[in-house]
């Protein structure tokens, strides 16, 4: 990474938020800009690699793609992993006759993309790489809940991300409200001016409060 692009790391709002964040959360990574995803996971990785935290990428894409993108947030990969602190793990697409087995699919993932490295853990990641279709959206949702539903039984941190102009237009703020609700951080990684990063349980309280404004009024 070279000294232009460090300084603007430095200064980049959401990274003070990842370096914060609470262990064993599960995270929201919307972008719209691969360079700023790259920025967050790099830091997010860094700081696992600093407690001695494993931490895998699960890949949709080639390896060497995901390595790239890696060095680019900084990351030394050769480095990493030949520590055994870093792997990339290749995920299949998604399979239809799967779908009934949600909590199945993602247990069976994660115990195989983690063998013979060693707790605790970070995960960056999905196991949907459709999410231009009304049913690969879909799909992914029910995975995201299930997997938030049984997240306080894990012992691991996870960041799933979306390319927010690539998921499925016509429902895309149905989308996004229900994969909020279904993380504990989110963090939006845009232009400096833009991007944010904040606990989901704030649009809670959020809600929560309009409600009780309304009820005042009836």
């Amino acid at each position: 990474m070279d000294t232009k692009n460090k300084n603007s790391l430095k200064n980049y709002r959401p990274m003070k938020f990842v370096d914060e964040m609470e262990r064993n959360k599960h995270i929201l990574l919307l972008y719209d800009n691969q360079k700023y995803a790259d920025w967050i996971i790099g830091r997010y990785f860094h700081n696992g690699f600093a407690k001695g935290e494993s931490c895998i990428f699960y890949a949709a894409d080639r390896p060497e793609i995901i390595e790239k993108q890696l060095s680019a947030g900084g990351i030394d990969v050769s480095l990493f992993k030949q520590k055994n602190l870093l792997r990339i793990y290749e995920i299949a697409k998604s399979d239809d006759n799967n779908k009934h087995d949600m909590l199945h699919i993602l247990n069976q993932m994660r115990e195989e993309s983690k063998k013979s490295m060693k707790p605790p853990f970070r995960f960056v990641g999905g196991t949907i790489t459709d999410i231009e279709t009304k049913e690969g959206m879909k799909f992914s949702i029910l995975l995201e809940e299930t997997g938030h539903q049984h997240f306080d039984e894990l012992n691991y941190s996870q960041i799933c991300y979306y390319d927010i102009s690539k998921i499925e237009p016509t429902r895309k703020e149905v989308w996004i409200s229900s994969l909020l609700k279904n993380h504990h951080y989110v963090i939006y990684a845009a232009e400096p001016n833009k991007a944010v990063a904040f606990e989901t349980m704030l649009l809670e309280k959020d809600d929560n409060r309009k409600e009780d404004d309304n009820n005042v009024y009836e």
